[in-house]
């Protein structure tokens, strides 16, 4: 999910973000603070990049502009197209926060997908029903325009072969752009390409994986989680982002070169441009078991020695055009982490692993696998709640 919020509530950024949590994670969600930031994203980056987005929230009264000014802007050019021009941008969800003093059926009035009494942002979580149905309800009807287009649906999974494969006919569409039907293709979003049965059999693969890792208590095998996520990329990906490259080559002299395992583009700009993954082994410790003076196993320094070399590079300017060329952009906002160990062992350590990271290197995350885990939980149960296949 990749949610615009246009918010009048600065300080409640984040309590904002957490009640949005069953639907989006955090980074998906982009917050402006007036009309004009939000005018300037959609040009930008959403029209200007072709990049996809799913919902606008909007609180009504920012600095003395209205919701109903910015809307009535946003689609009065209806052929204006997004999401890799597959979509026109007057029929996007636009879901409108008002004042509970204010007359919400004048506002029903004015074509917001819907309209909603704001009660503060400790109270938005009341309303994941409502952002749900108006997700669902706007995802339902790309489904019924692909129908009508000879684009069905077998089991969940999406058949292009008629379409492909007989003479096409214009089908009048609203929210499928006449350029999808121009250049016919197939539509790359994960909520219809990603299976809900493949996710749960790839997670109990996981699990499996894990297991066999700590009871052979094997080394030396990242390749194994390689081959993993090659294989079930949406592990890795979710619905947080929007591009992967493996083991990708960042030359540096004759020959020489470093090679990330993981560089992942995140769907919206909100902490990062990059992110930056290195796969390590799930039975890996963190911590030397010790009364006095507890540090860090030398592995650990050698992994973030190794993720510090990704950062010096990726942050030298004498490198920014072949950045550029490789990511398509330069990334001004790079977060770097560390995939290894588990986070019974991590939780058990958290104050040397704390005070170790300031001392070296705090702007590397460490994730356990179990936190990858769980995210791939939270990625299964936002498509369960917001399936309409």
């Amino acid at each position: 999910m990749r949610i615009l919020f246009i918010s009048n509530d600065l300080p409640s950024v984040d309590v904002l973000r957490n009640a949005l949590s069953s639907i989006a994670e955090k980074d998906s969600i982009f917050f402006v603070h007036s009309f004009y930031e939000a005018q300037e994203y959609i040009n930008k980056r959403i029209v200007g990049e072709q990049l996809p987005l799913d919902l606008i929230i909007s609180h009504n009264k920012i600095s003395g502009e209205i919701a109903l000014d910015f809307k009535n802007t946003l689609i009065s050019d209806q052929k204006r197209i997004y999401s890799n021009y597959d979509f026109n941008l007057y029929k996007i969800p636009i879901i409108l926060l008002i004042n509970s003093v204010e007359n919400r059926r004048l506002y029903d009035r004015q074509g917001f997908s819907s309209v909603l009494l704001d009660f503060g942002a400790e109270k938005l979580v009341n309303y994941i029903d409502n952002f749900q149905k108006e997700i669902k309800s706007w995802r339902k009807q790309v489904i019924d325009e692909l129908d009508n287009l000879g684009i069905k649906f077998n089991s969940g999974q999406v058949d292009y072969e008629y379409y492909f494969t007989k003479a096409k006919r214009y089908v009048p569409t609203e929210i499928l752009s006449e350029n999808f039907q121009t250049i016919p293709r197939k539509l790359n979003y994960y909520w219809l390409t990603n299976n809900q049965r493949q996710i749960e059999i790839a997670i109990d693969e996981f699990i499996k994986l894990l297991k066999r890792t700590h009871r052979d208590n094997r080394k030396r095998e990242e390749k194994l989680y390689h081959q993993f996520f090659n294989r079930n990329l949406f592990f890795l990906l979710r619905d947080n982002y929007s591009k992967s490259w493996y083991e990708q080559e960042l030359p540096y002299g004759k020959n020489r070169y470093y090679e990330p395992d993981y560089s992942l583009k995140p769907n919206m700009n909100y902490h990062t441009d990059l992110n930056i993954l290195e796969v390590k082994l799930p039975n890996e410790g963190f911590v030397k078991k010790k009364d006095f003076h507890p540090n860090l196993y030398h592995r650990v320094y050698e992994h973030l020695g190794q993720i510090n070399d990704y950062k010096e590079y990726l942050e030298n300017e004498e490198f920014r055009e072949i950045i550029k060329k490789i990511y398509g952009s330069y990334p001004k906002k790079i977060q770097y982490n560390l995939l290894m160990g588990r986070q019974s062992d991590k939780e058990e350590n958290q104050e040397t692993i704390n005070k170790r990271m300031r001392q070296n290197r705090q702007d590397i995350y460490l994730m356990t696998y179990d936190e990858l885990l769980e995210y791939q939980v939270r990625y299964l149960d936002r498509l369960n709640f917001l399936n309409v296949l």
